[in-house]
């Protein structure tokens, strides 16, 4: 029953953090898009299309941003530097509609609060020595973990290629981390092995060489059953 138990605690931990993956990428691929549809606002008013409305839409969608504190220093960058490019180009004057002098103002405010949260970053960060950059780095365990998912993904990828089932892909990922110590290979080879186990094949010869590439490895046996 013990082993029932961690390996239920395991696929709830695993679901839990493949869902946090999922919100992280929801939440940057929206930026993005967010980013993306202001440049081609700025595109449009560099062409001298009137652009009010266009603006104030992407205003009224993305007005959550102006207190959204977890934007990338080059993101901020990019929004601040269109939004400078088209109040260049709206060119306010007394004969102005209100719509776009109230397209101007929008402007001038959202460039304050980019300003205003850019500094605060760069106050936050630029006492940090070398040294303290590298451990906050280190600290932050979602991204490295993120980092090391994307490159066990390629790896997959690279070793999966002209394979037809994926116990060979397996087979030649644990022979790379035996023959070559390739560390990358074991754990994507003990991902491999969790997912086969929990889908009714049998482990057993799989495991015993991961065992053997963990001790080749670490000189530590990895409990994998």
């Amino acid at each position: 029953m013990t082993n029932v138990n961690n390996l239920k605690s395991l696929e709830n931990l695993l679901e839990l953090f493949l869902g946090k993956v999922v919100e992280l990428k929801e939440q940057r691929l929206s930026v993005l898009e967010g980013i993306n549809s202001l440049d081609d606002i700025s595109r449009l008013a560099s062409r001298g299309i009137d652009i009010t409305d266009e603006m104030g839409e992407w205003f009224a969608n993305h007005n959550r941003w102006l207190t959204d504190r977890s934007f990338k220093q080059a993101d901020l960058e990019k929004i601040d530097s269109m939004l400078s490019q088209i109040k260049n180009e709206i060119k306010i004057d007394q004969s102005s509609p209100p719509a776009r002098v109230k397209i101007d103002r929008e402007i001038s405010r959202w460039s304050e609060t980019v300003k205003e949260t850019s500094s605060k970053i760069v106050l936050k960060r630029s006492p940090e020595s070398t040294k303290e950059a590298i451990k906050m780095y280190e600290n932050d365990t979602i991204s490295l973990f993120l980092n090391k998912l994307e490159r066990s993904i390629d790896l997959f990828k690279d070793y999966s290629a002209n394979k037809q089932h994926i116990l060979s892909v397996l087979d030649d990922l644990l022979k790379s981390a035996i023959i070559q110590k390739n560390k990358d290979a074991l754990i994507l080879s003990a991902f491999i092995i969790y997912y086969l186990k929990q889908n009714g094949y049998k482990t057993e010869p799989f495991v015993k060489k991961l065992k053997e590439a963990e001790t080749i490895l670490t000189g530590e046996v990895l409990d994998a059953n």
